[in-house]
């Protein structure tokens, strides 16, 4: 059984729904909404999104689950902006985005538990492996979904969920996969190790300069290896301008 979708889309032409076609979807994005208050719940953020502050930021993303429903503002077929890594980033322009609340008269086990059955569903409808659902933080560094993060095997946990709804829909009768759909998840892998390197890269040796110099005032901790190239070359272009003085 699939999780029932309440559709309340963010206008379209609206500056955080600018309808440019997704990039597969090639993988969901897990978030929390930093929103503990009362009544912060799924249709408090679909307002939310449909109001000034979200479409100046801009921010958007596909769903917001809370204990009781799951509420849809964009289209699958469009991206948006909820990854925290930039216009052209993979995880804004490929990813669907799922926030789950955190609001403290909500049933927050129950939220989590309705979001692993919509990832599941999305996986299954998208015909995406489970290696395709990653939290914000792979995107931005970002500690986010914290709740999931901060507890012991959160995060494997609410994957068992996800697994189970996938595993529910596939049944036994399911098929194997085709040559196309072997080859599209194998390039899947590839990329995911690849954004995963990225992010975790040891200090090449044309920002090493650039990296003693930050660590000498203080900017950044030592060793400095584990960030990513565009951490570094940021670091990089402002040392070439002198902008890493005392």
């Amino acid at each position: 059984m699939f999780e029932t979708i309440l559709v309340d889309m963010i206008p379209a032409g609206r500056n955080n729904r600018p309808g440019t076609p997704i990039n597969g979807p090639y993988f969901i994005t897990v978030h929390d909404t930093a929103n503990p208050g009362k009544g912060a719940n799924a249709l408090m953020h679909a307002k939310y999104l449909k109001g000034e502050a979200a479409e100046a930021l801009p921010v958007s993303w596909h769903f917001t689950v809370d204990d009781t429903r799951v509420v849809q503002h964009l289209p699958i077929t469009e991206h948006g902006w909820h990854a925290g890594d930039g216009s052209r980033g993979e995880g804004n322009l490929s990813a669907i985005g799922i926030e789950i609340c955190e609001n403290e008269d909500g049933n927050r086990a129950e939220a989590e538990a309705r979001a692993s059955r919509l990832v599941g569903d999305l996986l299954y409808k998208l015909k995406l492996p489970i290696v395709a659902v990653v939290q914000h933080n792979h995107w931005s560094g970002k500690n986010c979904p914290h709740i999931i993060r901060a507890r012991k095997n959160g995060w494997e946990n609410f994957l068992d969920g996800v697994r189970n709804q996938l595993n529910a829909h596939l049944g036994k009768d399911d098929v194997p996969m085709t040559e196309a759909e072997r080859k599209q998840f194998e390039a899947l892998m590839n990329r995911v190790a690849e954004l995963e390197a990225q992010h975790d890269m040891k200090v090449p040796s044309w920002a090493k300069p650039a990296v003693d110099r930050a660590i000498e005032l203080g900017l950044i901790d030592a060793p400095a290896d584990g960030s990513s190239r565009d951490f570094f070359r940021l670091l990089t272009i402002m040392y070439r301008r002198g902008l890493l003085k005392d």
